[in-house]
């Protein structure tokens, strides 16, 4: 009885002209009561002719994106939850689920980014267009991952690299970067049992070999529509994407060098110099008329690789100084790019200093019948000058000779005394190096040095 009078009613309103309707200004088609309303979303990429479906279960409604501006609107829908669609040639088909409608209103989904990855592709490594550090030991990783176990010879057949490569698909691995000492065989030779069966593997790691790992390069990466998950559904389209080598796993961050900007105390004989690594190969020529460095000393350059420079000062560093090197933005790599800015970086160097004795300060039963003493200075020092500021107590004379009492040493910064005649048992000698001692730059020690040791008895 009451859906005979609801049926009445509507057929009465119907005709009587008293019908009351929701208009909205900005489009006068459109109409909406207490019980439907609108779904208003815009995707990203224009010029492209994506369809978008409603459903429920099954499909409600559906309408086709403005090409101009990427926009669409659903329109007049029942109140409720709806799940969304989607689908455009090339692109990888979008879902959102749980779409609340309220009646007499609107809602906006926001703005969508599709992407260009096929539907069975989960996400891969690297990304597009990404820069993968590498070195003369690393071999690159190419990994998938997919939303379907995979029939694994399809896939095998429809990936491929360029430049062309060879290396071996490890099944069931997902690896988010390069390996630098890892590259196992595959299928190796022996007797052992054979997968024929893929049912639950969902990824892979390509391993490039080595002599197929290039730096500076730009690789491109394809799986074609060959590829099929395990019940036979093949990609939508093909999966593209590129990415690009540099040079050394040192340089990710930038220019990096050594010593560390900021360092102190830095030794002042170092047989690495100052190294500049840089994040490319180089112009030798232009880095090196970019480089200036205070205090001004004549240097020598070297390039042990394309983007590493060594600067040799022409000998010990001056102690207790500040170096800085400056390299101007004229500095080029091979390409003829030049650096983005003027790159700085300065260390401080240590004192002039005794840094090791023999015997060791504190050393016992130290051998009496054939005693020396050996000092080890930081850096090349003026034999005259430690000759005077030698004392030994007790008292004992003596001579001097560079190097140790095992072998001849002619760096200059090693010095062996040598007592005329045999030390006194079980006896307390102190040695003291006052601060007179100077290096080759006229610099002294920074403070007088003394240590001591007992002989052992008779």
């Amino acid at each position: 009885m009451k859906r005979i009078i609801a049926i009445i009613a509507v057929i009465f309103f119907a005709f009587s002209g008293c019908e009351e309707k929701v208009v909205y200004q900005d489009d006068p088609r459109l109409y909406n009561d207490a019980f439907h309303g609108n779904i208003v979303g815009k995707i990203l990429q224009q010029g492209i002719d994506a369809l978008v479906i409603v459903n429920q279960e099954v499909p409600v409604d559906s309408t086709y994106i403005d090409m101009t501006n990427g926009t669409f609107r659903i329109e007049d829908l029942p109140v409720g939850n709806y799940d969304l669609t989607i689908r455009a040639e090339n692109y990888r088909t979008f879902t959102l689920s749980n779409i609340m409608v309220n009646g007499a209103g609107t809602t906006y989904i926001g703005e969508i980014d599709l992407l260009q990855v096929p539907d069975l592709v989960s996400y891969h490594y690297p990304a597009d267009l990404d820069e993968i550090v590498v070195n003369k030991n690393s071999r690159l990783s190419i990994s998938m991952a997919f939303t379907r176990p995979m029939n694994r010879e399809s896939v095998e057949i429809a990936f491929s690299t360029d430049p062309p490569s060879e290396g071996i698909f490890n099944w069931g691995s997902y690896i988010y970067t390069r390996q630098d000492d890892y590259y196992r065989a595959d299928n190796a030779s022996g007797s052992g049992a054979i997968i024929t069966t893929y049912s639950k593997i969902t990824s892979f790691t390509y391993v490039l070999a080595q002599k197929d790992t290039h730096v500076d390069t730009t690789y491109r990466v394809s799986l074609s529509t060959a590829a099929q998950d395990t019940a036979g559904n093949h990609l939508s389209f093909p999966l593209n994407f590129s990415f690009s080598t540099i040079q050394s796993s040192t340089t990710i961050q930038g220019i990096q060098t050594y010593p560390s900007h900021g360092d102190i105390d830095v030794g002042l004989i170092s047989n690495s110099g100052i190294q500049i690594t840089f994040p490319r190969n180089m112009n030798q020529t232009s880095t090196e008329n970019a480089i200036t460095m205070i205090p001004g000393v004549d240097v020598i350059f070297i390039w042990p690789q394309k983007n590493v420079l060594t600067i040799y000062t022409g000998g010990p560093y001056i102690a207790e100084t500040t170096y800085q090197i400056t390299i101007n933005d004229s500095a080029k790599d091979l390409d003829g790019v030049p650096l983005d800015e003027t790159f700085s970086f300065s260390f401080t160097t240590d004192v002039v200093k005794v840094e090791n004795t023999w015997p060791r300060n504190g050393e016992l039963f130290v051998d009496y019948q054939d005693p020396y003493v050996t000092l080890w200075f930081n850096t090349y020092i003026v034999k005259s000058t430690v000759e005077k500021a030698f004392t030994i107590s007790p008292q004992i004379s003596g001579s001097f000779k560079w190097g140790t009492n095992s072998s001849d040493n002619k760096s200059g910064t090693t010095l062996t005394f040598y007592p005329s005649e045999a030390l006194k048992p079980n006896t307390k000698y102190t040695v003291t190096i006052d601060d007179s001692v100077s290096d080759l730059y006229g610099i002294n020690l920074n403070e007088p040095y003394s240590f001591s040791f007992v002989t052992r008895p008779e």
